[in-house]
C-alpha cells in the first residue's frame, strides 16, 4: 500500500505506466469488483428462472472470480505475498466451477473453506497495510471499505458452509412458497447469503433469517462485533491520520509565509 518510487522499479527497470497506475489505484478496483457482486448478484439470481440455473450460476461466478484476481492483485507488493495470493484464488475459482458441476458435499465443504482463508488472508493483509499507513488518499479510503466488505463476503462464505453441514442450522421464514430461498454462496442464490450476512454486519436484524443451532449464533455474534469494532476503530485511525496530514500541511504553510522567519526573530 505504500505508493512510493520503488514499486515501479522492478530488476532494475521502470514497469509500465498502466502497471504503475494500476498499482496505485488498486484498492479502488478491488472495491468496484466488489460493488458489482453486491448489486448485481441479486439481478442475476432474480432472472435465474429466465437465464437458467447454470448460466446465472456462470455470471455470478464471472463476478466472484473478478472479485478473487482484484483481491489477488491488490497484495501484489511482495512477492511471497503474490504467490500465496494468486495460488489462493485460482484454487478458489477452480473448486467454484467443480462446485457447480458436481454435487459433492465435500466438495463444497473444501470450496467454502478455501475461500474463506483466501479472503481472510487478504483481509488480514489490508487492515495491517492500514495500521502502517502515514498519509491518506484516495486508494486508501477504498482500501479501507473493501476490508469492510470483504468481511461481509467471508461471513457469506461461512453461513453457505453452516448450512451445507447442517441444513436447519439457520431457519429461513418467507411468506412465498414459491420463491426459493437458500444460503448457498458460489452460485444464482448467493445474493441470499450476501443479504444475510450484510445485513447482520450492520446489526439491521430484520428477523427473516434466524440463525438456529448455536454455531450459527455464534457465527452471526462475532460478524456483529467485528463490523462495529472495524468501524469503530479504523475509521477513528484514518480520522486521526488525515487531522495529522492537515495540521502538518497548517503548520507548513504558515512557516512559509513571508515575514514568519522576521516575526520569530523579533
Amino acid at each position: 500500500m505504500n505508493n512510493s518510487t520503488s514499486e515501479q522499479h522492478c530488476n532494475g527497470h521502470v514497469s509500465p505506466s498502466w502497471l504503475a497506475k494500476l498499482r496505485r489505484a488498486r484498492f479502488t478496483h478491488l472495491l468496484m469488483t466488489l460493488s458489482l457482486l453486491l448489486f448485481l448478484s441479486p439481478l442475476v439470481g432474480n432472472f435465474s428462472s429466465q437465464l437458467g440455473g447454470t448460466i446465472a450460476s456462470l455470471l455470478v461466478i464471472s463476478l466472484f472470480a473478478t472479485v478473487l484476481v482484484a483481491a489477488a492483485l491488490a497484495v501484489t507488493n511482495d512477492r511471497r505475498h503474490s504467490i500465496i495470493a494468486f495460488v489462493l484464488a485460482a484454487a478458489c475459482l477452480i473448486l467454484t466451477l467443480l462446485s457447480l458441476m458436481s454435487d459433492f458435499e465435500i466438495l463444497h465443504i473444501v470450496q467454502y473453506l478455501l475461500t474463506i482463508i483466501f479472503l481472510s488472508y487478504v483481509i488480514c493483509l489490508i487492515v495491517g497495510a492500514l495500521f502502517r499507513l502515514k498519509r491518506v488518499n484516495y486508494d486508501t479510503i477504498a482500501a479501507s471499505l473493501c476490508g469492510y466488505l470483504l468481511i461481509g463476503v467471508v461471513y457469506a462464505v461461512a453461513y453457505s458452509l453452516i448450512v451445507e453441514i447442517n441444513d436447519t442450522a439457520i431457519s429461513v421464514g418467507n411468506s412465498d412458497p414459491a420463491f426459493e430461498f437458500v444460503l448457498r454462496f458460489g452460485d444464482h442464490q448467493t445474493a441470499a447469503s450476501l443479504y444475510f450476512s450484510f445485513v447482520t454486519l450492520t446489526t439491521l436484524g430484520y428477523g427473516d433469517i434466524t440463525p438456529v443451532s448455536m454455531p450459527a449464533r455464534m457465527l452471526t455474534t462475532t460478524e456483529a462485533l467485528i463490523g462495529q469494532l472495524y468501524l469503530i476503530v479504523l475509521v477513528a485511525r484514518l480520522v486521526g491520520l488525515h487531522i495529522s496530514s492537515e495540521m502538518n500541511v497548517r503548520q507548513s504553510d504558515t512557516r512559509d509565509e513571508p515575514g514568519h522567519d522576521r516575526d520569530r526573530s523579533t
